[in-house]
């Protein structure tokens, strides 16, 4: 680091750790709700297919239930995550997506993600857009509302 004087000096090199916090949510809990690391999460589903949304709601998403399946894995981000966001052909790295949606460094490892537990993919992250592979579609026949509220 250099100082206003402009002399050098070295100082300790700050690491950052990855949030270990993990847990497995069943959906059809029938609770229907869970805090996890100061995120209240609650879910339900509902019949009917297609791609139309019954109305906006703030800190709401609906996803396709058989996409998403029974298990979701609630943590924070990992080194090396991938996310395929709604709308991109391919998967990128989360830090970039970070970067690119200018979410501050300080929050990166706050945020809660979702990913399935059968195949280990991130459906959604919190306050950034849904996953491309996990979006109501034409074969959509369960939807699952998903609502999230930071504490």
């Amino acid at each position: 680091m250099r100082d206003s004087a402009g002399w050098v000096s070295c100082c300790e090199r700050v690491t950052r750790n990855f949030n270990p916090s993990e847990a497995l949510v069943n959906l059809r809990d029938r609770r229907l709700e869970r805090v996890f690391d100061g995120v209240k999460l609650a879910w339900g589903t509902s019949k009917g297919g297609g791609v139309r949304i019954p109305g906006r709601i703030d800190r709401c998403e609906w996803f396709d239930w058989d996409k998403v399946g029974v298990w979701v894995c609630l943590r924070h981000w990992r080194a090396g995550d991938r996310f395929q966001p709604i709308g991109m052909p391919k998967p990128v790295k989360l830090q970039d997506l970070f970067v690119n949606a200018k979410v501050p460094a300080n929050q990166r490892r706050e945020l809660t993600v979702a990913a399935t537990v059968n195949t280990g993919e991130i459906f959604w992250v919190e306050g950034l857009r849904i996953g491309e592979k996990f979006k109501l579609d034409k074969t959509t026949t369960k939807r699952l509302k998903w609502q999230w509220e930071r504490l």
